[in-house]
């Protein structure tokens, strides 16, 4: 059997292997471990632990999906979006918010700490990269790349402000919020968009992101960026929610 593998070279899927099952993985369960319980006891190093395992599983059966070829097929809605990506956004909707492990996290995690977990947000240099390689249309390559890549810069200015206390931070970050979501959004409407195009002209759209490994963006990203801007929101509208 043929394995579905992305079309490029094997040192551009070595590195995006490399850089999504650690910097993505480790930001987050690292955030959540100076959380939980600020740091102060063993739990937090079990709950990043824990995080670890589940991203590293989660990640390696959709791969092993995805190398058989499922993802691959242009379908309308994409159905990596609908069998794996609205699936994680349902379970941390409605299961993770509901955990007392995640509300304590929620509770004392900083502001400044939750947007910098965005910084993973560079991984939108991949978009640029497999488009080089003739593996996604401009257009996508463009939005989804460029968006990304500026929602990753804007980070650093909001995160100082935040941890310089500057007056006008928690307004920057309500403003940055807003772009870094935007940007998912039209990413996942460009992806829709274009591959009901690839169906009706039989051209091959967004397929090399049904592929191993860059089937890990689609599977990942969205849902995981969403639910931070959403838990981001939550914590702007706390009304003892400090800095």
């Amino acid at each position: 059997m043929d394995l579905s593998i992305t079309q490029v070279p094997l040192w551009l899927s070595i590195t995006f292997i490399v850089s999504f099952v650690t910097i993505p993985i480790f930001l987050i369960a690292n955030a959540a471990n100076k959380a939980y319980y600020k740091g102060k006891t063993e739990a937090g190093i079990k709950i990043r632990n824990k995080i670890l395992i589940f991203y590293w599983t989660y990640l390696v059966i959709v791969a092993l999906v995805s190398l058989t070829g499922v993802f691959v097929q242009n379908t309308f809605p994409p159905l990596i979006v609908v069998t794996v990506a609205l699936p994680l956004l349902a379970f941390y909707m409605l299961y993770v918010l509901r955990q007392s492990w995640f509300k304590t996290v929620l509770q004392n995690i900083r502001l400044d700490q939750l947007v910098y977990v965005h910084i993973f947000r560079f991984v939108g240099v991949f978009f640029f990269l497999v488009y080089a390689y003739g593996g996604l249309p401009k257009s996508f390559a463009y939005i989804g790349g460029a968006g990304d890549i500026i929602t990753a810069i804007l980070v650093i200015p909001v995160v100082m402000a935040l941890r310089q206390k500057k007056s006008y931070a928690k307004g920057l970050t309500w403003v940055w919020n807003f772009i870094g979501l935007t940007d998912i959004i039209s990413v996942l409407v460009t992806a829709t968009i274009i591959t009901n195009h690839a169906i009706e002209n039989g051209l091959p759209g967004v397929q090399q992101f049904g592929t191993f490994p860059f089937s890990w963006i689609p599977a990942f990203a969205p849902a995981t960026i969403i639910f931070f801007h959403f838990i981001i929101f939550k914590k702007l509208l706390e009304k003892n929610e400090s800095l």
